[in-house]
């Protein structure tokens, strides 16, 4: 009896001390093979010892392949720009991004939010940042929102720090007696 109950708690006490660890599926395995897997990202971009970017994300995918070498955030990111001052200037936001490494290009897609200190909002449904030119850009939907304005269009630029940009096509009403004055 004695040898039954020490062998129950031995059992009992080796169960109760590993560790539960998170075991992949085959499925996700499979997936996951040429890449790495990184949880709870933070990325810091600097220049000369000052901080440019900050970028926090649940998940990023590095693809390994060489001649295809991409960084996937599939649940999305946060990044935080700032000046040379180490104050922030502004966020972006999107719910998905795709970095192309070797074409040093990021495309973000799905609910992509920037946002100013100003309090200026941008909103599209897809932003490409091009490094190579130091401009973002799209060819989708825009909409700019700003205290007493609300800017839409199709196609917008810009460059890197968001300081100047331009919207391709804007959309809006204007009462006929303001367009055609006299």
């Amino acid at each position: 009896m004695r040898v039954i109950i020490l062998i129950v708690l031995t059992i009992f006490l080796q169960s109760s001390c590993t560790e539960k660890q998170n075991q992949l599926s085959d499925q996700e395995a499979s997936e996951l093979n040429n890449k790495e897997l990184i949880k709870d990202v933070h990325i810091i971009y600097s220049d000369s010892g000052k901080i440019q970017i900050k970028i926090k994300a649940p998940i990023l995918i590095r693809h390994l392949n060489t001649a295809d070498q991409k960084e996937e955030f599939k649940k999305g990111f946060f990044a935080e720009f700032y000046d040379n001052d180490n104050k922030l200037i502004n966020t972006l936001t999107s719910k998905y991004a795709i970095r192309l490494t070797n074409e040093r290009k990021t495309i973000m897609q799905d609910s992509v939010v920037f946002q100013s200190i100003n309090n200026e909002t941008m909103k599209t449904s897809e932003l490409i940042w091009d490094e190579n030119s130091g401009k973002l850009y799209t060819e989708k939907y825009v909409s700019i929102i700003r205290k007493n304005e609300i800017i839409r269009g199709f196609g917008f630029e810009t460059d890197e720090r968001f300081k100047t940009g331009s919207i391709k096509s804007i959309d809006a009403l204007i009462p006929s007696e303001k367009l055609f004055q006299k």
